[in-house]
């Protein structure tokens, strides 16, 4: 009889903790997934630097250039929103920079060139939990000083980068920008069209809210 109650006893044990177990919640893989996913939609601001080859082609000749190159640097702010993987978004930014001609002085002094530039872009990317991938394109103005006068000259931008989150609120990011500004005269060379183009390989970090 006593025997009979202990295994009693025992079996009732083991179905409460069998219920027990059975009320604990175990996500699904695909819970799990979508749990651990980064959510990139928001505003952001950032700093940004790198380096930029441009060339200046006199009369639209490839072989007669004016080869502009140096670094930029400066500040950018956008907002994203993401719709499942996809992250749309906009971007502004201001940068200095001191894309110059240099040693080669066939056409224009050292210190002319490109002295500031300001891009606004959209964004179309797919997010992999912390990483964006994504592409860009938009249009662009730069600052374009040529023996001491200086015009503004337009044209339009794309490329591709990759944005990594390192924090809750902070990424790091990586990007490839080409810009075309088209056939340009220029002030200080007599009015001479140059047909301006060039790309750009940027590091930054981005402040998300």
């Amino acid at each position: 009889m006593t025997t009979r109650i202990f295994a009693a006893l025992a079996f009732a044990g083991l179905l409460t903790g069998t219920a027990s177990a059975a009320d604990l919640y175990v996500p699904t893989p695909d819970q799990a997934i979508v749990t651990a996913s980064r959510d990139w939609t928001g505003f952001y601001i950032g700093v940004n630097a790198g380096y930029a080859d441009f060339d200046a082609a006199h009369g639209g000749d490839d072989t007669d250039l004016a080869t502009l190159n140096g670094w930029q640097g400066g500040v950018q702010a956008g907002y994203n929103a993401q719709f499942d993987s996809i992250v749309l978004g906009v971007e502004a930014d201001l940068s200095a920079a001191g894309i110059i001609e240099g040693n080669d002085t066939d056409h224009w002094d050292a210190d002319d060139g490109i002295n500031g530039l300001a891009t606004l872009r959209g964004r179309l990317g797919f997010a992999v939990g912390d990483l964006l991938l994504y592409g860009t394109a938009g249009l662009a103005a730069a600052n374009l000083d040529v023996d001491s006068e200086s015009q503004t000259i337009t044209g339009w931008v794309a490329g591709v980068g990759a944005e990594y989150m390192v924090t809750e609120t902070v990424s790091l990011k990586a990007e490839y920008l080409y810009t075309n500004f088209g056939t340009v005269e220029v002030d200080g060379y007599g009015g001479d069209e140059f047909n301006i183009d060039g790309s750009a390989v940027r590091l930054g970090v981005n402040f998300h809210f």
